[in-house]
């Protein structure tokens, strides 16, 4: 026999307790008459209550609570064996971390929202794996591949501005580490790429039309507003500016939609700028239901059947006899002298 919760079984030492317990009140009762009465007048006293009834009642109860006992412990026996098996597509994200995604035209932030975004997406997930890189002037897997979506979201949210040190905004190089994480064998490979568009390097067309001969499939949600925004930045003092170009003309960053528009389809994928009711979520994973999906991570467990409903009848059944058994009786009174 195997028990789910064996340490629960330390409650069957209170069994013996209570059965000590009631021969000590059994005890009591007659010395606490002795005190107001002699002892002679003690049968007379008790001639409408059955002992033997009291006791049955009370082993009665003490055997259901045994068997209750047992029940919460949950036993089990009689193996049987389970195949669990996965289905799902591998899927990246490549969230631009850039400087320019701390633009306010979308409230509250660029980044804020895309990491909104993103975090619905993951809530839509059912099986399929996801990873998350982050990109600015380089690339940083945050997050490899993993359908434990709480953990995901875990990395999504430390994400911020300063997670890349380092300069620019380098789209092509975000594709070619999210193409380093699927297998060569996989016949679909989904990749999202969050961004304004502002691609500092000029290499993203290039790279997307190479990743669509291996099977990628690109996606692109764009941040921003085509009429652009000013970047906020600190300075040494703390005080919150403006940030500027090399001759000091404060830079006003745009979404570019020419560019994630070729990008994606290129990648055989579709452009899509993100909306407050967040409609596009959907509509990606819409697409991407479409998608075959393979196997992974079969197992087979070997689990014990529960057994513990047994229990459960039995003690229900003992107390409903004990709930119907009576320990007073009518009886004539008796004189006593």
């Amino acid at each position: 026999m195997h028990w789910a919760n064996p340490y629960l079984l330390f409650f069957l030492l209170l069994i013996p307790i209570f059965l000590i317990y009631l021969g000590i009140a059994n005890h009591r009762r007659k010395k606490n008459f002795e005190k107001f009465a002699e002892s002679r007048f003690y049968e007379y006293y008790m001639q409408q209550f059955s002992t033997f009834h009291w006791s049955l009642k009370n082993v009665i109860f003490v055997f259901a609570i045994f068997f209750l006992i047992i029940a919460i412990a949950r036993p089990q026996w009689n193996k049987e064996v389970q195949i669990v098996k996965k289905e799902g597509i591998d899927i990246v994200v490549c969230i631009d971390v850039s400087k320019s995604m701390d633009a306010g035209d979308i409230k509250p932030s660029r980044i804020d929202r895309a990491k909104d975004q993103i975090s619905l997406f993951i809530d839509q997930l059912k099986g399929d794996r996801i990873a998350i890189i982050a990109f600015a002037g380089k690339s940083f897997v945050q997050c490899p591949p993993t359908n434990d979506y709480g953990a995901a979201k875990l990395f999504l949210n430390l994400l911020d501005t300063e997670t890349v040190p380092s300069y620019g905004t380098d789209i092509g190089g975000a594709i070619s580490k999210a193409l380093e994480l699927f297998g060569e064998e996989e016949k679909h490979k989904v990749i999202i790429v969050v961004s304004d568009g502002e691609d500092l390097e000029a290499n993203a067309v290039k790279i997307a039309e190479e990743a669509s001969k291996k099977n990628a499939i690109i996606y692109t949600l764009g941040v921003g507003s085509p009429e652009g925004s000013t970047i906020p930045v600190r300075d040494r003092t703390g005080d919150v500016v403006y940030a500027k170009d090399d001759k000091g003309n404060i830079i006003l960053t745009k979404l570019d939609i020419s560019t994630l528009t070729q990008i994606a389809k290129l990648g055989n994928g579709r452009f899509f700028p993100i909306t407050p009711q967040q409609s596009e979520i959907f509509e990606i994973m819409k697409n991407i239901n479409t998608i075959e999906k393979k196997k992974f991570d079969s197992r087979e467990f070997v689990r014990y059947k529960e057994q513990y409903k047994y229990f459960v009848i039995v003690s229900i059944i003992l107390l409903l006899i004990e709930s119907a058994i009576l320990y007073k009786k009518k009886t004539k009174f008796k004189r006593v002298l």
